[in-house]
């Protein structure tokens, strides 16, 4: 089966506009997957809380937060490819949203009283789960609000995946000071089950796939980001650029720390997240035209990493924690941006696995970032700074390179689909 035959599914509706008579169905998507990735989001702050209570260990805390981020990469492609052959998309995804609360749930009532690879386990189930929470909820925007309003619907759930990353750490604090860490671990648990049942009941398009399209494999959504020149280049670039990203929690703690100032880190993540926020309004105000998308992803990546090295030579946390929301500033346009490359770029076949790939390469390399700078803590902040930037802003470089003067295929989702779905 080639390309062009992939390209036609009968179930995209990437043309149409489902939402029109019914405004409400975006911000019930946006309250169903803010809820989900509040969970996803708090919960690596909270499985630390409960580590330290039930075991006194931050060591086994830090594992548990790997064991539920690792399995990200590894269930992309499966999660994808269930996504994208099921006749209702809702079921596949609402249900990994279960497993996923139900691991949260099972590690607050196990740990401590249960053998700790049983926790372990758990945990990798619930984090096989997380690419639905990502890029699965995400990659069925345009079958939800159709071609005209997916640039703004983008914009939208970038602005919500900001605010659901300063929520869900804040509610696992305030909840496991003021009841207990397990409390918060179940409360998290209960926001990605309501989120579960917001998405079971989206009433996204039936699929009615053509002959042969149960041919997608496993490994259908990686061939189509290799030989994809546009989607090879975003994917690389996001994930490239998110390795430095991914430490500078750690050198926001170090910086603090240097200057007498531990509350500091705070304010540096918090410059972070207002500017990604800030970001993600002006994207939804004025989106880019769909035609210069991957290009913003990459130009973007460039205005994340210069602030930060700029940072490295600034003397006070005030002034670093402006860099740092500037830096932020752009974070909204590049999520929003590579949004739309995946969706116009992506055979709608093979679309979801393109996206839960894509946001697993980003988990991991955000992981592996972190990692990274941990042992990287002895050198000077200036010098761990200009690490952060580094790889941001030759993910950035590489990118405009290919994009500017490397190949240019057709679109996919510009090909004409089959209008068979109901």
């Amino acid at each position: 089966m080639d390309r062009s035959q992939r390209a036609r599914n009968p179930c995209d509706t990437w043309g149409r506009a489902p939402t029109s008579g019914r405004p409400w169905l975006l911000p019930h998507y946006l309250s169903a997957a803010v809820l989900a990735r509040i969970a996803d989001e708090g919960a690596r702050i909270s499985l630390v809380l409960l580590a330290l209570n039930r075991t006194g260990s931050a060591a086994i805390g830090g594992t548990m937060v790997a064991a539920l981020l690792i399995p990200h990469v590894v269930a992309a492609p499966l999660v994808g490819v269930l996504v994208d052959r099921a006749r209702q998309p809702r079921w596949v995804l609402a249900s990994a949203m279960l497993i996923f609360a139900g691991s949260l749930f099972s590690a607050a009532a196990l740990l401590g009283h249960a053998p700790l690879w049983l926790v372990y386990v758990l945990l990798l189930v619930g984090g096989c789960c997380g690419p639905a929470i990502t890029g699965g909820l995400t990659s069925q925007l345009p079958a939800l609000v159709g071609k005209d309003k997916t640039p703004r619907a983008f914009g939208l759930d970038s602005l919500f995946y900001n605010i659901a990353s300063m929520v869900g750490p804040a509610v696992a604090g305030i909840t496991a000071a003021a009841v207990s860490p397990a409390a918060a671990q179940s409360v998290l648990a209960v926001s990605a089950a309501v989120g579960a049942l917001g998405v079971a009941s989206l009433p996204l398009p039936t699929r009615m796939h053509p002959p042969g399209s149960t041919e997608l494999g496993l490994l259908s959504g990686v061939r189509e980001i290799v030989h994809q020149p546009t989607l090879r280049t975003v994917t690389l670039t996001s994930s490239l650029g998110q390795i430095g990203p991914g430490g500078l929690a750690v050198v926001a703690a170090v910086l603090a720390a240097s200057q007498h100032r531990p509350a500091g880190s705070g304010l540096l993540l918090t410059a972070v997240a207002a500017g990604a926020f800030i970001g993600s309004l002006l994207w939804t105000w004025r989106p880019i035209a769909v035609d210069r998308a991957p290009l913003v992803t990459a130009i973007s990546m460039i205005g994340i990493g210069t602030p930060i090295a700029i940072a490295a030579v600034v003397p006070s946390v005030e002034a670093t924690a402006v860099l740092f929301g500037l830096s932020g500033v752009f974070i909204g346009p590049f999520g929003s941006a590579l949004f739309l490359s995946r969706t116009q770029y992506a055979a709608p076949t093979v679309r979801t696995q393109v996206f839960t790939l894509g946001a697993g390469l980003k988990v991991t390399a955000s992981a592996l970032g972190a990692a990274l700078i941990g042992f990287a803590t002895g050198l000077p902040v200036g010098t761990q700074l200009l690490l952060v930037a580094s790889s941001p802003l030759l993910a950035g470089v590489l990118g405009t390179a290919l994009l500017t003067f490397g190949p240019h295929p057709d679109k996919a989702s510009q090909k004409t689909p089959i209008p068979a779905c109901r």
